[in-house]
């Protein structure tokens, strides 16, 4: 795994990375304080000799300890932990979890009474059944003999307020935030992946679609170019040489109403007898424009030269 890549990656996609950082401590914060406990409760129960056995030694039960009381003690854990005891306990409101065991650091016969529990309450009421419960069970597997010949017990040490687990509760906050450090950390590395992985699919579909407009473009010129190889040839303008070369381009627009070529039989064509004199003087009296003799004074023709002329 690259971590330069990585980080590089946390960082372009840093807003998703903070948010997620941000729920993970919410998470861790929610956590510690949503979920209770676990509280714990612990007492010692030591055993002591019998008065008869504690005579030979001046009837000190301190020093008349023996393999006897190690044994006795045994037994007792073992009928207060069994599971029909267990199911007795719970049923008068003991419903704690709770272990009996040898104290590790003696090799006397104290038993470690050890409650835990979310509750910190039924923590410290547990503690105080299963306590009573040792020294209830001593005396009744001893109730057959005399009071000189039992075995007794002694609570040497006990807590009475439960305590908070702090490092047991720590390790639970310790796995959410280790859970969600892991999440902050894969979940930008997906997006980003299926991100790039998106945006190459749009490239090569965007590529895709220029082949295909560029192939499509060449075929049509191909096509196109054998259509006018197979095309013959037509003429310009079907007329006479002089007037094809002259004549204006095919696809030109149509001249101008005013700029159209004068037509032949529109003016007619000059004489060629005529002077420049004769032809920009007026004619002589008694003759008309058009080079007619004159009819008279009255005629009808003057009248309309004169007319015309004025």
């Amino acid at each position: 795994m690259d971590l330069v890549a990585s980080g590089r990656t946390l960082r372009r996609r840093w807003i998703l990375t903070s948010f997620l950082l941000l729920l993970t401590v919410a998470a861790a914060l929610a956590a510690w304080v949503k979920i209770p406990g676990p509280y714990q409760a612990e007492s010692m129960i030591v055993l002591y000799p019998s008065q008869q056995a504690s005579k030979l030694n001046g009837d000190n039960p301190l020093m008349s300890f023996g393999g006897s009381l190690n044994v006795a003690g045994d037994i007792v854990l073992r009928e207060v932990s069994a599971p029909s005891y267990a199911a007795q306990l719970a049923a008068h409101g003991y419903t704690s979890s709770f272990t009996i065991a040898d104290d590790p650091n003696t090799t006397g016969p104290i038993l470690d009474v050890t409650v835990t529990g979310s509750n910190q309450s039924q923590v410290e009421q547990t503690l105080t059944g299963v306590t009573a419960a040792v020294k209830n069970q001593l005396a009744a597997i001893q109730q057959n003999y005399k009071p000189a010949n039992r075995i007794t017990s002694q609570v040497v040490s006990t807590q009475p307020t439960a305590k908070l687990l702090v490092s047991k509760k720590a390790r639970t906050i310790v796995i959410v935030l280790g859970l969600g450090l892991i999440l902050t950390f894969v979940i930008p590395q997906v997006v980003d992946a299926e991100i790039a992985k998106r945006r190459g699919a749009r490239g090569q579909r965007v590529n895709s679609n220029f082949a295909s407009a560029a192939q499509y473009s060449g075929s049509r010129e191909k096509v196109t170019e054998s259509e006018s190889a197979d095309r013959e040839p037509q003429p310009a303008y079907q007329g006479s040489p002089t007037a094809s070369a002259e004549r204006a381009p095919r696809y030109s627009a149509s001249a101008r109403p005013d700029q159209a070529p004068p037509r032949a039989d529109r003016y007619p064509a000059e004489r060629s007898d005529r002077s420049a004199t004769d032809r920009y003087s007026s004619p002589p009296p008694g003759r008309l424009r058009n080079g007619s003799a004159d009819a008279g004074a009255n005629s009808p023709e003057r009248h309309r030269s004169e007319g015309t002329r004025i």
